[in-house]
């Protein structure tokens, strides 16, 4: 039987302790060399899980925890997972932020990382997490790729988790080495993008010799005032609103209703152009050259529609 003092540690703990707790509660090394031959394990050195089953992602993070001590924090992509960024990836490693007095090492699942700079830790139970700037700027640095840093800030700063200057402000903080794909993916926050996609296209754009300069997602109203849908890119010359349509970006029941609101813009005389991510991305050149030649029809008939735009402030 578990003694009485180890259950509100288990509790809060989700059914983990650490070797050094249960000796401390008093159970004796038999009985736990007993317990973990019959009903319990070691997932990690010196942490056990009173069950033999899968542990959660929670039991996860907080199994890493106890294994690097209570100085230590999830940073990086996990830090993020746990603040609910979908784009957050850790491929099934558990990064964890340690003072700089302890050693950087990797156990199993498990990477603990020194760090010289100061950290503020935020926990819930038994989790801690670096703040939610850091943990965003840390794991678009440790990213895979542009793509993987560029869609992890955008998540962050259009869902409210961090704001620009928070992720600017950490990024100095922290120094240049290893600065790039975390520089990259705030410039393209800044931008005004609500997506990768937008992004791509952003960027595509401002690759033409032709194009007036595009606004990303500006606030448009008729001329009687009445709020219109925000388009993802707008050539405001012309009155030309670019809609990038993607399942993944207006997912569910959502999507139908974004792209029949295209028509909404057309009732106003707005020009519209639906793109897909996949045409940005995998046929470029013919994207923008589609982009040129709507611009140029618009530009050619005379006309912008009666309809006020104002930028978007990021």
């Amino acid at each position: 039987m578990l003694p009485a003092s180890l259950l509100p540690i288990l509790a809060e703990q989700l059914d983990l302790m650490t070797r050094a707790q249960a000796l401390g509660a008093g159970m004796t090394p038999s009985a736990l060399r007993w317990a973990l031959a019959r009903s319990w394990q070691v997932v990690l050195p010196g942490v056990i899980h009173v069950h033999r089953v899968p542990l959660t992602d929670d039991q996860r993070r907080i199994a890493a925890l106890l294994l690097t001590g209570p100085w230590s924090a999830l940073t990086g992509a996990s830090a993020a997972g746990w603040y609910g960024l979908r784009q957050a990836d850790d491929g099934g490693v558990v990064r964890v932020a340690v003072p700089r007095r302890c050693a950087t090492r990797q156990v199993a699942w498990v990477q603990a990382r020194r760090t010289w700079i100061p950290y503020e830790a935020r926990g819930v139970g038994a989790i801690r997490a670096v703040e939610p700037a850091r943990a965003v700027v840390v794991a678009a640095r440790d990213a895979p790729d542009a793509s993987a840093a560029e869609a992890l800030v955008i998540e962050a700063v259009q869902r409210r988790v961090v704001t620009l200057d928070e992720l600017v402000s950490v990024n100095d903080q922290l120094g240049r080495p290893g600065s790039a794909l975390a520089t990259r993916a705030i410039a393209g926050a800044a931008d005004g993008a609500w997506s990768l996609p937008e992004l791509h296209l952003a960027r595509l754009v401002a690759g033409s010799r032709s194009l007036p300069e595009m606004w990303c997602n500006p606030r448009l109203s008729a001329a009687d005032g009445t709020r219109l849908l925000t388009p993802d890119g707008w050539f405001d010359d012309v009155g030309l609103a670019l809609m990038v349509h993607s399942h993944r970006y207006h997912s569910g029941a959502a999507w139908a209703p974004t792209v029949e609101r295209d028509g909404e813009l057309t009732a106003h005389g707005v020009r519209v152009l639906p793109l897909t991510p996949s045409s940005i991305a995998k046929e470029p050149g013919r994207v923008l050259a589609r982009i040129e030649q709507t611009h140029r029809r618009a530009v050619a008939s005379g006309h912008r529609p009666e309809v006020r735009a104002s930028r978007h402030a990021a």
